[in-house]
């Protein structure tokens, strides 16, 4: 009797797959960050049908992208905080939720103030809690395959522009800028459901050890870095001593740069000024 009833009492796994389940997850976090993605680069396409329609100019426009770009920095390690608190699936289902919110509320806007809060604040830092998604769920479901799980995840950010840019632009085109949000809207909300029903933020939570793990060795060493379901934030004194290493801030300066100049410059006017330019 007490053998079934621990039986019953087993985690599952939500959804039957022949293969490792972290995977599952690997996919989900993917599809997540590419819309994150597409929300960053939209602005890039819905400049020239703002003009034509508001009459606004190009840097009112581009202060709004410029806000949401500064929130997703200043909001990842919120985001960072958030995951390690209350875990990935929580966050992506409250970014998603903001994301359709955000969207579907910049459909009906009509002044400039309210592009800036939706698109700027709103949007800003509902993608921004999701930079640190990647490394928490690589590190979460993987021990092996750690950096090819990585890997997938990041990816996203370059195909979500790749997937969402020239997809808007064909809606923009055929039907106007309004029906391109709903697009997005629509992606945001599809995944809702998915992320509920089949994302999980640990392995232990359907019964598995993180993919590559032993019960000898890594497993046993790491786990409380792994496979337990109680993720602890690093204590102060390990942040103070990051924020004194060298290799720290080189690294954030080079992404500083590639931010400002790939995303917050090209990213942001290259296409409304090929448009001009014929």
């Amino acid at each position: 009797m007490r053998e079934s009833d621990a039986t019953r009492k087993q985690p599952r796994i939500s959804v039957a797959v022949p293969f490792y389940y972290g995977w599952v997850v690997v996919g989900l976090s993917f599809l997540a960050n590419l819309m994150a993605a597409g929300i960053r680069s939209a602005p890039t396409v819905l400049i020239h049908p703002l003009e034509a329609e508001f009459g606004w100019s190009r840097t009112a426009i581009a202060s709004a992208a410029s806000l949401n770009l500064l929130l997703y920095g200043l909001a990842a390690p919120a985001g960072g905080w958030l995951i390690d608190r209350v875990g990935p699936r929580r966050v992506i289902l409250g970014s998603l939720a903001a994301i359709a919110a955000g969207v579907t509320g910049a459909v009906f806007v009509r002044e400039l103030w309210q592009l800036i809060f939706l698109w700027g604040i709103v949007l800003g830092i509902a993608t921004g809690v999701t930079p640190s998604l990647g490394a928490s769920v690589a590190s979460r479901w993987f021990v092996s395959r750690r950096g090819l799980a990585l890997g997938v995840m990041t990816n996203a950010n370059a195909a979500g522009q790749v997937i969402f840019l020239p997809l808007l632009m064909a809606v923009i085109v055929s039907s106007g800028w309004r029906s391109a949000l709903m697009v997005m809207m629509a992606a945001s909300v599809i995944l809702i459901p998915a992320i509920f029903l089949w994302m999980r933020d640990n392995p232990a939570d359907i019964g598995l050890e993180p993919y590559g793990s032993v019960k000898g060795g890594v497993y046993r060493q790491r786990r409380g870095t792994y496979a337990n379901r109680d993720f602890h934030p690093i204590p102060a004194s390990s942040v103070s001593e990051v924020f004194q290493s060298s290799t720290f801030w080189l690294l954030s300066g080079c992404f500083f740069v590639c931010g400002v100049t790939a995303n917050g410059l090209i990213g942001t006017h290259l296409i409304p000024h090929a448009i001009e330019r014929g």
